[in-house]
């Protein structure tokens, strides 16, 4: 297992942010990850909200080990040739360190915010798709990618540093999508799931994965959060954002005890390592 560390974009500032980011690079972390969000996604939307690409960009010089990554670009407001250009210009700077989410986009009232249309599930699936494919034709043809309706000999250079461009991974959880993540990517990424719905979504993209005779090895991510210690202990951790939020650490506790891993040091390990168990098993 490869642990990463999402940074405090929402709610922070820069100086935070980038110390935050060369700390995780210090302590060992394999990788540093950002969201795709023009405005924090949770229930404090006017707080501060750092973008996903000018983020990369501005750490990518400032590190020289870890990983850096999106989870997940959004379909749904970035147009497909411009987010290419703009990755492989991060794995550039990065020295071939970038990994790409890709994702339909979900948030509709952020769309909504920002005039961005916010289609039907079929309508954010097909763009998905498309962006996939020019995302993946741009990295592979950096000489003059052509996808029929969107791309024509259009050129990609300087060209990705990793062979092939970035990894792209997908976030899904239907079967239709985790069809196309096995298919056409890298590999999946898994929001706040517990081991049985992590076996279920890598059988379905596995399958696929098989059947279109993909050599390179699926990889899979699972975006989480882990708080671990006493319960005495994470309540004064919460304090702060509870108070944010109008609510008790105790209440907070009790939510977030139902998404991500809340539980003693040995238990947010114990669960860990059963995810892991998931993950790596063939």
């Amino acid at each position: 297992m490869r642990v990463g560390v999402r940074v405090a974009q929402y709610g922070s500032d820069w100086p935070n942010l980038r110390d935050g980011a060369l700390h995780a690079e210090s302590l060992g972390f394999e990788s540093i990850w950002v969201n795709d969000h023009l405005c924090s996604p949770g229930r404090l939307a006017d707080e501060a909200a750092f973008d996903a690409f000018v983020t990369l960009a501005a750490l990518a010089p400032q590190t020289t080990r870890a990983r850096l990554g999106i989870v997940v670009l959004s379909a749904a407001y970035r147009p497909a040739p411009l987010a290419a250009k703009m990755a492989t210009l991060l794995d550039v700077i990065s020295d071939g360190r970038l990994t790409i989410g890709l994702g339909t986009g979900s948030h509709k009232k952020e769309h909504h915010a920002y005039g961005f249309p916010f289609g039907s599930p079929h309508e954010r699936s097909a763009g998905f798709e498309h962006a996939l494919d020019v995302m993946r034709a741009m990295f592979e043809h950096p000489e003059g990618a052509n996808v029929p309706g969107a791309l024509s000999d259009a050129p990609n250079q300087p060209p990705p540093v990793q062979k092939g461009g970035p990894p792209i991974w997908v976030a899904a959880h239907k079967k239709r999508l985790l069809g196309i993540a096995g298919a056409k990517a890298d590999g999946i990424i898994a929001a706040f799931v517990d081991p049985d719905e992590l076996s279920r979504r890598l059988e379905i993209a596995r399958e696929a994965h098989a059947g279109a005779g993909r050599r390179r090895p699926l990889e899979c991510a699972v975006y989480t959060f882990a708080l671990a210690g006493s319960e005495r202990e994470q309540e004064s951790w919460l304090t702060p954002e509870a108070d944010a939020l109008g609510t008790t650490p105790r209440q907070l506790l009790r939510w977030l005890r139902t998404t991500g891993l809340v539980d003693s040091i040995d238990g947010v390990r114990e669960r860990l390592a059963a995810l892991e168990a998931v993950g790596t098993s063939q």
